[in-house]
């Protein structure tokens, strides 16, 4: 069992209930092989931090409530200072946002244009629930990590990071076909159908990312055209909750993110400590993937519990970010979150190369 794992820190270190769920997914005769990213910490069935590859099945389980839950990041290549003279300039920014792009559990009043859902598995109570909230929660930024931040990277452009997936969509889609099994066959009627369905997720975890994306560069002062442009040449774009077919069998990712060779990939640390550029390696031995954050170190309870609201907010004013730094957040403190030099550090030259770091100016969070 343990010669199917590779992880990328030492066993001992994992906290005992991760440890467990990759002992548990690693004893399954269909699990050939399963690779551990250093921001691994307990979630739900496969840890999150977890890829594994599995032999002719497909788990919705494995991927996930939040299917296509991922980042989204463009370099504007307008320097800060042009945008940003002030504090107060950002503050108004943030402010904008807010009111443009509804977060928490906040949806849109006004419907936006979207394919309607038609599900594989013919189920049209499943299609009436995901259509209910499909349109309404396109361009929507959701609540816990997600956000929208706006940064100065290393060449002092200004950046525009997204993390948010495909809200009760795919949360819908997940729930109801984890009732049908932890593995569905890939040649059976209900594997072929999560397969469709997850995929349609996917795709509007994307879209809903792009549509906020286009509404904070609007926010920014940026033309339609110029819109077009720095997405076309600067996006990258990557989700950590999958499954994709490949010729060794199906591999899921959760909380994970792809690392092919020469694919651009995003890791984001917490509200203060901004977000890593990288360059995947191609590594196959692990599964050719990379960490999709800094993973926590306390769960969110125990960040309330144990978080003191007033170092909380000495460190984000000693960062000079704006952002809402409050109870509402105090889960979200990067105390709650590993220490991302070290998680980078084992990645680096592993699995991916650092080329870019973006700090953080503005933090938006539901």
């Amino acid at each position: 069992m343990k010669e199917k794992i590779k992880s990328l820190i030492n066993l001992e270190e994992i906290e005992p209930e991760a440890l467990k769920q990759i002992y548990d997914v690693a004893s399954l005769d269909i699990v050939k092989k399963l690779a551990i990213m250093p921001d691994v910490h307990t979630g739900y069935d496969l840890c999150i931090g977890g890829v594994a590859l599995v032999e002719g099945h497909i788990s919705p389980s494995f991927v996930g409530y939040d299917i296509g839950c991922g980042m989204c990041f463009v370099d504007t290549g307008i320097k800060a200072e042009e945008i940003f003279k002030t504090k107060k300039d950002r503050e108004e920014i943030a402010k904008e946002i807010y009111k443009e792009i509804p977060v928490g559990k906040n949806i849109r009043k006004k419907p936006l244009d979207y394919e309607k859902f038609r599900s594989a598995s013919g189920d049209s109570s499943l299609e009436k629930k995901v259509n209910d909230k499909l349109f309404h929660s396109l361009g929507t930024l959701g609540s816990g990590n997600h956000f929208i931040e706006i940064g100065e990277n290393l060449e002092g452009n200004i950046c525009v990071t997204i993390h948010s997936g495909s809200r009760n969509i795919g949360h819908t889609i997940a729930s109801y076909y984890m009732k049908k099994g932890r593995f569905l066959p890939l040649d059976s009627f209900w594997g072929k159908a999560y397969l469709e369905d997850m995929n349609f997720a996917l795709d509007y975890a994307l879209e809903n990312r792009l549509t906020m994306m286009k509404i904070v560069l609007k926010v920014l002062g940026f033309t339609e055209k110029e819109i077009d442009r720095i997405i076309r040449k600067t996006l990258i774009n990557e989700n950590h909750n999958h499954a994709v077919l490949t010729d060794e069998g199906v591999l899921h990712r959760k909380g994970a993110t792809p690392a092919e060779e020469g694919q651009k990939g995003i890791i984001p640390a917490n509200m203060r400590d901004g977000v890593y550029i990288t360059v995947g390696l191609g590594n196959k031995e692990f599964l050719s993937s990379a960490s999709h954050g800094a993973g926590r170190v306390l769960s969110r309870r125990k960040a309330k519990e144990l978080i003191d609201i007033k170092e909380f907010k000495k460190v984000m004013e000693m960062a000079d970010v704006v952002a809402k730094v409050d109870n509402s957040t105090l889960d979200e403190a990067p105390f709650a979150y590993k220490d991302i030099n070290q998680v980078i550090k084992a990645q680096e030259n592993v699995v991916i190369k650092v080329v870019d770091q973006v700090r953080p100016l503005i933090n938006i969070k539901g």
